[in-house]
């Protein structure tokens, strides 16, 4: 299923004209569905709700090509660019679960199979982000809109201010998983906001990051998930800490990099984004940090919920009979932490390769 994926993936992002990459975009999604649903579990929510905006999305990049085409018939049509930009805009924001189209995110990372649900929100979202960019750079007059930049701002701080405020009152660990992607892409379009080669370099690189993150926290609650044998609800996770350190370990360093505190693979770029904020709207880069400690504040819900006693019979006797972690899942988990920590205090290793995926890109207003 994952090469199946990640061929259609590939293929939206080489083929052109961009209305066949749409298609193939649409067509990952339904295949998603089957990888997001668990067999023993019933909700189907996460699956469909992603299947549903993606849908709906598609009619909106099908329509915007065919405006792009009658105008350049008739190019006297000013009113058509203003359409295509307004339909381009909303099936983006239905994509990329920009606020209010933001309930499939949590949904994913909740009622699925986690790290099902982690590629969802870290490959297939990546590929959503440079068909984006494709646009962007197919038709360059968008990125030249007087009100690209503030329009684009604007969603990404509302995507950090709901994540932000949303997770810390989670009561279950799936949801929070979801909030932390959404703050990570609210950030992101942050930084494509700045409409500037350092904003486009940020971007590129949250996307690189990302991954250790989501996958982090995913495998952590997948380990819970098994040993509690609930749906990661923070209560019915008390006293499993101590039985399950690598995924308690994951889950604290996956929300250490989404929510971009230091020592972890998402403070690259989190802090460099900060800084350029800081000169310009510095409200904006205030926001960033407050929604990376919602993000950190959920988390620590979560690692009190788990490093406590139990409380009744019952939690003690769900402790001592679940498995723990083996040792495949503690050395695959010690990898990914080392590689997280690695990422953040050696950032050159990818820094380079986000900038020289940003020059090679043209629609920049400031290089």
């Amino acid at each position: 299923m994952g090469l199946a994926l990640l061929s259609l993936l590939s293929g939206a992002l080489l083929i052109r004209p961009l209305i066949y990459a749409a298609l193939l975009v649409e067509i990952a999604a339904a295949l998603s569905v089957f990888a997001l649903q668990a067999e023993q579990r019933p909700s189907t929510r996460g699956g469909l709700r992603y299947l549903t905006f993606t849908t709906l999305a598609l009619p909106g990049l099908l329509v915007t090509h065919w405006l792009l085409e009658r105008y350049a018939l008739t190019p006297d049509e000013t009113s058509l660019l203003s359409t295509a930009a307004s339909l381009l805009a909303l099936s983006f924001a239905l994509l990329l679960g920009v606020v209010p189209f933001h309930t499939w995110v949590p949904a994913v990372a909740s009622d699925s199979v986690p790290l099902g649900g982690a590629f969802v929100l870290t490959i297939e979202n990546g590929a959503v982000w440079f068909l984006l960019l494709d646009f962007l750079e197919t038709y360059p007059w968008l990125s030249r809109h007087p009100r690209f930049g503030s329009l684009i701002g604007a969603a990404g701080l509302a995507m950090a201010v709901v994540g932000g405020l949303l997770a810390p009152a989670q009561r279950r660990l799936g949801p929070l998983v979801g909030y932390a992607a959404l703050v990570d892409t609210g950030a992101a379009l942050i930084a494509l906001g700045m409409n500037s080669r350092l904003g486009l370099t940020l971007a590129l690189l949250s996307l690189l990051v990302r991954p250790l993150g989501l996958i982090l926290m995913s495998a952590g609650l997948s380990g819970f998930r098994v040993c509690s044998g609930s749906d990661g609800a923070i209560d019915s996770l008390r006293g499993l800490g101590r039985q399950a350190p690598w995924s308690t370990a994951a889950l604290v360093f996956g929300g250490l990099s989404a929510a971009g505190l230091p020592v972890s693979a998402g403070f690259v770029w989190r802090w460099a984004l900060c800084r350029a904020l800081a000169r310009s709207s510095p409200g904006t880069a205030l926001v960033v940090l407050l929604a990376g400690l919602g993000v950190i504040v959920g988390v620590w819900r979560g690692l009190s919920a788990l490093l406590a006693r139990p409380r009744t019979p019952e939690d003690q006797s769900v402790v001592s009979l679940g498995p723990s972690d083996g040792w495949l899942t503690a050395g695959v988990v010690a990898v990914a932490i080392l590689a997280c920590v690695g990422l953040g205090l050696f950032p050159q290793v990818l820094a380079p390769l986000a900038a020289q995926i940003a020059g090679t890109y043209t629609f920049l207003v400031v290089p």
